[in-house]
């Protein structure tokens, strides 16, 4: 490999592998966490699940940028590559202006490279965080199961909210009427 750049079946694989991993996580977050999320009815799980969508979102873009931005510098380096000097002095002064970019772009490219190493580890730090979270659903069902009386409690609390807004709504309603009769009698 030329200055540190992998071979491109490299890249291609890791380019595939960190699209498997997206999609699985993407997968992991509509199928297994959006439900349990859903079913234990708590903020705290819907942000958790809104929060990962949004992780998801920001590595997509970032994936497809950088290899966006990789393809263009490493089409430029092609276009480069036959200006070779081999080590001849370069009297052209349009000439040494095209090697310095290629000198630019190989840099770039080197950089590239060290982005895609940084993705493989968010990529796996990705996977041992989905590990993690599919333990989480079904520890959320059992830990209310266990509970059995909580449920309820939640049932009452919400009864007992909406009577008060009944109550609120029904005072409110009064006094707009008393005041029309006011205003208007």
């Amino acid at each position: 490999a030329e200055q540190g750049i992998g071979s491109p079946s490299d890249e291609k694989q890791l380019a595939n592998e960190i699209n498997r991993t997206l999609s699985a996580l993407n997968e992991l977050i509509n199928t297994k966490m959006a439900p349990t999320a859903e079913k234990s009815n708590k903020a705290q799980h819907s942000l958790l699940v809104k929060r990962y969508r949004e992780i998801l979102f920001d590595s997509t873009n970032d994936f497809k940028k950088t290899s966006g931005t990789i393809n263009r510098k490493r089409e430029s380096m092609e276009l480069f590559s036959g200006a070779s000097t081999n080590g001849m002095q370069v009297e052209d002064p349009a000439m040494e202006q095209l090697l310095r970019e290629r000198n630019a772009i190989g840099n770039s490219l080197v950089s590239a490279s060290n982005v895609l190493g940084q993705a493989g580890e968010i990529r796996n730090e990705l996977r041992s965080q989905g590990m993690a979270l599919r333990g989480v659903g079904s520890k959320v069902l059992l830990m209310a199961g266990r509970i059995p009386g909580l449920n309820g409690l939640i049932d009452n609390i919400r009864r007992r909210r909406g009577k008060d807004d009944m109550v609120v709504s029904g005072t409110i309603a009064a006094c707009i009427l008393f005041t029309l009769w006011y205003v208007l009698g």
